[in-house]
């Protein structure tokens, strides 16, 4: 008799169970693949990344040993490598303005190779989620929202 009435009970929820899941279909989205792709193509055409190739370092410069040598044209060859293959994608979250590789360009142009070069691991080593602890807020660019460490500030 328990038996009975279990099984009644069982077919019962099954059945309204049945009727509000077909009764749901009504309210179900409908899926219209031309149009999910095209909202998805203009959302990453909006938001795709600077594809602007950045000059060589030593570009409209004369000839000369301190641009011509075979540690400058190394070093200038993997720092246009990297702006323009990695840079576009590594540096979407990068604390400062201008961006560490432009800081490196700048300050090789402006200092030479050597003291460039140390002033660029200088910035490496404080471009980190860890380092912006020290930064002060009020020298925070709004606009940006990035720290402005100029090249000025290293003479």
């Amino acid at each position: 008799m328990i038996r009975n009435l279990l099984q009644k009970i069982n077919s019962v929820i099954l059945l309204f169970l049945f009727l509000f899941l077909f009764l749901l279909k009504g309210y179900t989205q409908e899926i219209s693949l031309k149009e999910d792709l095209t909202l998805v193509d203009s959302a990453l055409s909006e938001k795709a990344p600077n594809t602007v190739n950045r000059p060589y370092i030593f570009k409209d410069q004369k000839k000369t040993f301190k641009n011509s040598n075979p540690v400058s044209l190394f070093y200038g060859g993997s720092l246009f490598v990297y702006q323009n293959v990695f840079s576009q994608h590594l540096s979407a979250s990068c604390l400062f303005e201008p961006s560490c590789s432009d800081f490196s360009k700048k300050a090789v142009k402006e200092f030479g190779l050597l003291k460039g070069t140390l002033l660029s691991f200088d910035r490496l080593s404080r471009c980190n989620r860890i380092a912006a602890t020290d930064l002060k807020f009020h020298e925070i660019d709004p606009k940006t929202h990035r720290f402005h460490d100029a090249i000025k500030n290293y003479k």
